[in-house]
């Protein structure tokens, strides 16, 4: 892409468009060279100059500026008295300097400077020959090897100006505007070489170039030293889980998606394999996207502690290899051939193991719980993670949950995580629903099953009957005409979007909605290569429609928005699905994520129903914003 291909307007107005994103950042990204005049020479005012370079430096670009100090009524006196304009320029430049940037710099003029080291900006002063005022002409140009585009006019570069002021830019691309465009270089070009009739070019004085260069690695230093100590309190409750575990030795970890569970669990291990208390490690989970996840994490551990990480799971079939030598080893397997594994694992060994099982919400089923029910009594150190520990209406999964690993030991949850920006805030958007006559015959067919299934001898149980009750609401097809209305004026909710449906037959309606908006988009359901969900995180495709794989530990940080076709009554699967979108995102700073929900609406008059209960509850949780106080932290 070239200069040539931006779609420039003729102007640029604030107010309606954003002078930074639809004309300085574009053009920048672009350029290989910037001229610019900014008129008076200020911290604030390098720093808006400094903000939208980002891609311009990737791409080594060079900068020319102009820029301007006021003489005040002693300085013109001194002039008149026979000292040298220029050396009262040198001398007001390193006052501003001294005040003006005493406080510290921002990263845009952080990095500015940075170029002025690296000889990639040039800097001249301009004075009025009359001595009074200011240099306050507005000229910029971008260099795209023959091509250039000239503007005019714009804000003063501050970052009040460009967010505040009502400005407007008026734009000349040479290859358009043939006599404006090469006006305005020619007027940059006599400035730069000092034959403007209106004022004097002075160069950059050396003194003032390094007092600079100096202030501003000053304020890197205390910016980092300001930045570690910040990130240490912002993730101390890795540290309190780490103090918490060591001392009961066994428990759970209740800590919201994204709050660092795995990082926590190595912190331990390694805390642990230190203290000379462990000679092995078995981690169980569910899910091949996770366990994957796990085994990289753990290559990176084993050269910490000289172990040898064995894998069970999809085609690798490793346990025999570690129950042979299982001292100095770790063991990486799926929750169903682990009961195998810990059966065989000598006695004593165990008391010099630790345990770890990931997204332990679902440890507690009953089919884990035959399999493993006794199978960790011998295991010293267990450990628990999860950011849903407790199984709703579950009394016996949750109570095997507390014999097989322990209590919970601590709880960081998502507002709390959101108060320390360790996630994303986020935008709530819910969607009402009512049920069709379709939708409300599918409720009463389940009645009907029910008691014939009771007449027969053969009752459904209450869970049956709430899961199938609870398709036919997440499979409404009420709410398709209701997406496509919504998804029409907000169509950039599909930029960085997961869809979460209940079926793939379902997922194909909504499909064919979406498609009618964007094209960049694909399924990733049951038995589909998991390419899919790397090309997704690689920013290949857009919007990903899913049942349920990614619902758990997928680290996507560039995820804007989840839309929740399909919700469980129980907040379990709601907080997994919509915690892949609150990732922060180093490359979205300010990012504020969104999730879409359908609301069925109850029937007037009856009581709050578990859609307007989780929609309750998340509207409170959209309030919270960083920086609120945490009682007790």
């Amino acid at each position: 892409m070239r200069l040539r291909d931006i779609k420039y307007q003729e102007d640029y107005r604030s107010g309606y468009d954003s002078i930074v994103e639809a004309f300085f950042r574009p053009s920048l990204a672009q350029a290989e060279a910037y001229w610019r005049a900014v008129g008076y020479f200020s911290s604030s005012a390098l720093e808006s100059f400094g903000a939208p370079l980002g891609e311009f430096i990737k791409n080594g670009g060079h900068i020319r500026l102009i820029t301007s100090v006021e003489l005040s009524h002693n300085d013109l006196e001194a002039i008149r008295n026979g000292i040298p304009k220029q050396d009262i320029c040198a001398q007001r430049l390193e006052q501003i300097i001294e005040t003006d940037f005493a406080d510290g710099v921002g990263d845009g003029t952080a990095r500015l400077i940075r170029l002025l080291g690296l000889g990639r900006l040039e800097i001249q002063i301009a004075v009025p020959k009359t001595g009074t005022g200011i240099y306050h002409e507005k000229i910029g140009l971008f260099f795209d090897g023959e091509d250039y585009v000239a503007f005019t006019g714009s804000s003063n570069e501050s970052r009040n100006a460009f967010e505040n002021n009502r400005e407007c830019v008026d734009v000349y691309p040479s290859w358009i505007s043939t006599v404006r465009a090469p006006r305005k270089r020619q007027h940059f070009e006599d400035l730069w070489e000092d034959n403007d009739k209106g004022v004097d070019v002075y160069s950059f004085p050396d003194a003032a170039r390094q007092q600079l260069i100096r202030a501003c690695g000053e304020w890197e230093a205390g910016h980092r030293q300001r930045k570690h100590q910040e990130k240490q309190n912002k993730w101390r409750h890795q540290d309190d889980a780490l103090d918490e575990f060591l001392a009961a030795e066994r428990g759970i970890l209740n800590m919201a998606t994204g709050t660092g569970k795995t990082r926590t669990s190595l912190k331990i291990l390694r805390a642990l394999y230190e203290r000379d208390s462990i000679d092995t490690v078995i981690v169980s989970t569910d899910g091949n996207d996770l366990l994957d996840q796990w085994y990289a994490e753990l290559l990176n551990v084993r050269k910490d502690i000289g172990a040898k990480v064995f894998r069970h799971y999809k085609s690798s079939r490793e346990v025999e290899g570690f129950l042979l030598k299982p001292k100095s080893a770790i063991l990486l397997v799926s929750r169903q051939p682990l009961a195998s594994a810990l059966r065989q694992l000598p006695a004593e060994l165990g008391q010099r193991t630790l345990l770890i099982h990931d997204e332990v919400h679902g440890l507690g089923s009953p089919a884990n719980r035959n399999r493993l029910d006794g199978m960790s009594d011998n295991i010293r150190f267990r450990l628990g993670l999860s950011a849903t520990p407790e199984r709703e209406y579950d009394d016996e999964g949750n109570a095997f949950l507390s014999t097989h690993i322990g209590p919970e030991l601590m709880r960081f949850e998502l507002d709390d995580a959101i108060r320390r920006e360790i996630l994303a805030p986020f935008d709530y958007f819910p969607l009402p629903y009512e049920l069709t006559a379709e939708d409300r015959q599918r409720v009463r067919d389940v009645y009907k099953r029910q008691a014939a299934r009771a007449a027969a001898g053969n009752p459904m149980s209450d869970e049956e009957v709430w899961i199938e009750i609870a398709r036919v609401y997440k499979t409404s097809r009420a709410k398709l005409p209701i997406f496509d209305s919504f998804i029409r004026e907000n169509q950039h909710l599909l930029e960085r979007c997961i869809v979460f449906v209940e079926t793939k037959e379902y997922g194909d309606e909504v499909l064919e909605i979406i498609h009618k908006y964007r094209s960049d988009f694909h399924t990733y359901f049951s038995g589909e290569e998991s390419e899919t969900l790397k090309r997704f995180a690689r920013g290949e495709l857009e919007c990903l429609i899913t049942c349920h794989r990614v619902s758990e530990g997928i680290d996507i940080r560039s995820l804007n928005s989840v839309i929740l076709f399909s919700s469980a009554r129980a907040r379990l699967e709601t907080i997994q699905r919509m915690g892949r979108c609150l990732r922060t995102d180093p490359d979205n700073p300010e990012k504020i994520a969104n999730i879409v929900d359908f609301i069925r609406q109850s029937d007037e008059g009856g009581e709050q129903n578990a859609d307007e209960e989780r929609a309750e509850w998340l509207i409170n949780l959209s309030m919270v914003r960083a920086g609120e106080t945490i009682s007790g932290n």
